[in-house]
């Protein structure tokens, strides 16, 4: 196609802490499994959980 253009899409990982709920939204990393075990929220060092991946398109 003449016009087509190609977007590209960045994938994002959001956590979220187990204790006090806090969210926080990085960049995918492959072995990114939703509802595991993650890192330790930097608010409360608690165990932070995967709820969400998702892309978002740049134009």
């Amino acid at each position: 196609m003449i016009f087509s253009k190609e977007k590209t899409i960045l994938a994002y990982t959001v956590e979220k802490c187990t204790k006090c709920e806090k969210l926080n939204k990085r960049d995918f990393v492959m072995g990114d499994v939703l509802f595991t075990n993650s890192s330790k929220c930097s608010f409360c060092s608690e165990v932070t959980i995967i709820e969400k991946i998702f892309g978002q398109v740049l134009e």
